[in-house]
């Protein structure tokens, strides 16, 4: 990969303590690795990019021994290794924290630091919780957090549990006695606020010290401001390395996706203009000690961006909405019908769908078909004689793959198996099929690619187009003005101001940020 890896950064050569060489893998259908070469350098924050389905995945389980590699060989601390399970490449001091999390969450963190490992605290038969809790909070300030380590996982935030699977890790590396682990982390920033992102990098770099740490990302900017050198796959090849110091995004996004961006990056020139009709309708909503009585009004083909600070009260919002939660006052009214409060599956037959933060664990059912996840809301219409009938399901399901561009082996491929940004589409898929009037999108573009967000993107234009209203909230300020007609801020619980976005006049995001804060 480039000189052979011999990168010179700061001035300073770095020996690789991983070298992977000649990688290939494939699947019926599907090369998902097509002889990648990959160097990790001691002491070096790495980014890896690359649009899902790029190999990035796959490249790291092979790493770490979930998935064993068709060709190729590779190298650690200059010996040639090969691991048959995550269990036996951790006692090499290399090992992964998943995007979706790995820890028991019923098991304190004292608990789930030291698993399977607990026989080093036992003395005379019998197991010391003094001499854990101690091991546990002397693991856990390597990685600058101060908590109870009696606490349940279940209830410390997802920022926490991420520093414990890397205190974690660091803690197996030492008792294995190896130099220089490497730490992969997945998506690690996907669920995180802004604050809680700029501590994780802060540690990260501390950590830097004393390991190299390979960083998966589709936050490209975080990838750009943070990383030392930054690896790019597409299609399962290498495309190139860059140094951190001078990559620039724009370059990054060409290299991922074979070609570049315009400045309307969120299609603005495609915005609809919303028709006369109100379809959603909300009219006094309260909940008590969340939020202020709301009113807003949703027209057919019209996207509004709901925007305001952790707390201000937008989720709460759109939970009672889609009755995911039960308002104490006011109502919900779609078409002209009221909806009664608190009951998802009333929201969901009136025609409010509704594309959820965390699409793996609320919106898809992985280990289904990508054919039953799009065909679950509507069985009864697919049926012949009280039956369901394989074929209406295979051509309602082959409709939706091609009219929201999903890319699957077939629709009997396992959703657990696509990218991310397929399994979103498969999630509106799901909703478009079901016929709804109103879709409540959260964050629609949360981890995944830059591609995929561009193809997201256009269906949510198509959607507009075809008279569906939106309510949505974005990953970025940017993204919400750049994809709505309209801007509600809430701040504090209240319905504070609205900003007109149209197409060819769209705000600044300081005009809304005054209004945020």
């Amino acid at each position: 990969m480039g000189d052979e890896g011999n990168v010179v950064l700061n001035s300073e050569s770095r020996t690789a303590v991983l070298s992977m060489k000649g990688i290939s893998k494939a699947y019926p259908g599907v090369t998902a690795l097509d002889r990648v070469d990959f160097d990790v350098l001691e002491r070096e924050l790495l980014g890896l990019v690359g649009e899902n389905g790029a190999g990035k995945s796959t490249l790291m389980k092979i790493l770490i021994g979930i998935v064993q590699p068709d060709e190729g060989s590779y190298l650690l601390r200059g010996e040639k290794v090969a691991f048959r399970d995550p269990s036996v490449a951790i006692r090499y001091g290399v090992g992964m924290v998943f995007q979706e999390g790995s820890l028991v969450p019923n098991l304190s963190i004292m608990e789930n630091l030291f698993l399977r490992h607990e026989k080093i605290f036992q003395h005379y038969g019998f197991l010391s919780r003094r001499d854990m809790k101690k091991a546990a909070e002397e693991t856990l300030s390597r990685v600058k957090v101060a908590i109870d380590v009696t606490t349940a996982v279940a209830d410390v935030t997802v920022a926490v549990r991420q520093m414990v699977e890397i205190a974690r890790l660091l803690w197996l590396s030492k008792l294995y006695e190896r130099q220089n682990p490497v730490l992969i982390l997945d998506e690690p920033t996907t669920v995180l606020e802004e604050s809680e992102r700029d501590t994780l990098f802060s540690i990260v770099k501390d950590i830097k010290r004393e390991a190299s740490i390979v960083l998966i990302s589709h936050r490209l900017q975080e990838i750009v401001d943070n990383c030392d050198r930054i690896v790019v796959l597409k299609d399962g090849k290498n495309v190139t390395d860059l140094s951190g110091n001078s990559a620039r995004i724009p370059e990054i996004e060409q290299l991922m996706v074979g070609h570049g961006f315009s400045e309307s990056r969120y299609r603005e020139d495609e915005q609809h203009e919303p028709g006369a009709g109100v379809v959603l309708s909300v009219d006094n909503l309260r909940k008590d000690g969340v939020f202020e009585p709301v009113s807003l009004a949703v027209r057919s083909g019209e996207i509004v961006g709901l925007v305001g600070l952790v707390g201000s009260g937008k989720e709460d919002l759109c939970g009672c909405i889609c009755g995911l939660d039960k308002a104490d006052s006011g109502s919900v009214v779609l078409d002209g019908k009221r909806i009664s409060a608190g009951a998802p599956e009333n929201a969901v037959s009136a025609g409010i769908g509704h594309i959820p933060i965390d699409r793996r664990s609320e919106g898809l059912a992985l280990g289904m078909t990508v054919s039953d996840n799009v065909n679950l809301l509507v069985l009864n219409r697919l049926k012949s004689i009280g039956l369901l009938n394989p074929l209406l399901e295979k051509r309602n399901a082959i409709r939706w793959i091609k009219e929201c561009q999903i890319k699957t082996p077939s629709t009997a491929s396992a959703c657990a198996t696509l990218s991310g940004g397929n399994q979103q589409k498969v999630v509106i898929a799901k909703w478009l099929s079901s016929q709804v009037k109103v879709l409540v999108l959260d964050h629609p573009t949360r981890g995944v690619d830059v591609g995929a967000k561009d193809e997201i993107y256009g269906l949510i234009r198509n959607l507009a187009r075809s008279g569906i209203g939106m309510l949505i909230m974005c990953d970025t300020l940017e993204e919400d003005i750049g994809l709505s007609n309209r801007i509600l801020i809430m701040k504090d619980g209240r319905l504070v101001k609205e900003v007109e976005c149209p197409a060819a006049r769209k705000p600044s995001p300081g005009e809304i940020i005054d209004s945020i804060v």
